[in-house]
Formats: structure tokens, C-alpha cells, sequence
């Protein structure tokens, strides 16, 4: 009996230690790709679900900056002037860019959405990327930004 338990004792600390750095890669993962630097203030969690039925995801943070950005696929989502009830949204394929790709329902480039609660925006693309031949959907971004 004891032979067997030897070898589980050393597989145990040997979990121990994958389990550890798991944890702690994980905790540092959704910080880390966003560029985010300062205390935590805003927890933001996003869904983009395409037109074509694909998807991307995301989870980061946002601190006490005017400005927040947070990719997600190939594109990012920025938030201006978050606050506790709400915050302005702008969508883009990259931040450098001046014409974003999308627009919102109403044509906008931006759209000022409520905090706490998710919120569904939906995306089209820019009448001119189609040579004004109507309106083409993007796809919808479920978003939720809670206030930590």
C-alpha cells in the first residue's frame, strides 16, 4: 500500500503547481491584451455575434481613463466617458482608423448606451463600403459594462 501512495503525493504537488500557474495566468490574461494600466474601476464582458452566425468574445477592464479600448476579433470597442449610468460606444477594425467600418441603426458612428445592464448594438456597415445600395448588417454587439 504505502508504494502507491508515494507516487499520489507527487502527483499532487505536482497539480498543485499547474493549478497555481493556471490561476495566475488567468487573472493576469484579461488585463494583459487590452492595454489597460491603473486600478480597475469598470469590469466589461462583450459579445459579437456577425451576420454570417459567427462569433468573437471578450472579457477586460476599464479604469478611471477618458478613453478605454478593448479588442475583440479583429476589431476593437472603445468607451468614452464611463460612468456608473452610462458611456458612449464606438466600434472599429482599428482605433487609427478616421472612418470606422460600422455605424450604428441610427448612422452614427457612436452611441451613448446605459451602464449595468446589457445592451444590444446593432452594427452596419457604412452605406459606402456597398456603393449605397441599401443596408447592410454587420452583425450585434451584446455588451455589459459593471461598475467594480
Amino acid at each position: 500500500m504505502p508504494v502507491f501512495i508515494e507516487p499520489f503525493r507527487r502527483q499532487q504537488g505536482t497539480m498543485r503547481r499547474i493549478l497555481a500557474a493556471f490561476l495566475i495566468a488567468a487573472t493576469t490574461a484579461s488585463a494583459a491584451p487590452a492595454g489597460q494600466s491603473g486600478k480597475p474601476q469598470y469590469f466589461v464582458k462583450a459579445w459579437l455575434q456577425k451576420a454570417d452566425k459567427t462569433f468573437e468574445h471578450t472579457t477586460s477592464w476599464c479604469g478611471e481613463n477618458y478613453r478605454c479600448f478593448i479588442p475583440i476579433g479583429d476589431h476593437m470597442i472603445e468607451l468614452r466617458e464611463l460612468s456608473r449610468s452610462n458611456y458612449t460606444l464606438i466600434f472599429t477594425s482599428d482605433p487609427s482608423e478616421e472612418v470606422p467600418c460600422c455605424v450604428f441603426r441610427n448612422g452614427s458612428r457612436e452611441a451613448r448606451l446605459e451602464s449595468a445592464y446589457p445592451r444590444v448594438a446593432s452594427l452596419y456597415f457604412r452605406p459606402e463600403t456597398w456603393g449605397d445600395e441599401g443596408i447592410n448588417a454587420f452583425g450585434k454587439l451584446i455588451i455589459v459594462v459593471e461598475d467594480l
